[in-house]
């Protein structure tokens, strides 16, 4: 996916469907408008590989997980 600097390893819908987000091994994480592609939310989230990430049901939070050993939650 453009955007990310390595192979997305984790990626999840929104409930709605609106947002996607992603997870990558560059250990950035994403957020995107599913329906224009624009990126809307980047973050330097972990010194590791993502592996899982996560959008709450009402949309507000984004939960990753890392080959680091950590899991983050961001709003």
């Amino acid at each position: 996916m453009a955007g990310h600097e390595a192979q997305v390893w984790g990626l999840a819908y929104s409930h709605d469907g609106a947002r996607l987000a992603t997870g990558s091994h560059d250990g950035t994480a994403k957020v995107w408008d599913a329906h224009s592609g624009q990126e809307v939310l980047s973050l330097d989230a972990h010194a590791m590989p993502i592996q899982a990430v996560a959008l709450s049901p009402d949309g507000t939070k984004l939960a990753t997980g890392s080959l680091d050993g950590t899991a983050k939650t961001w709003d």
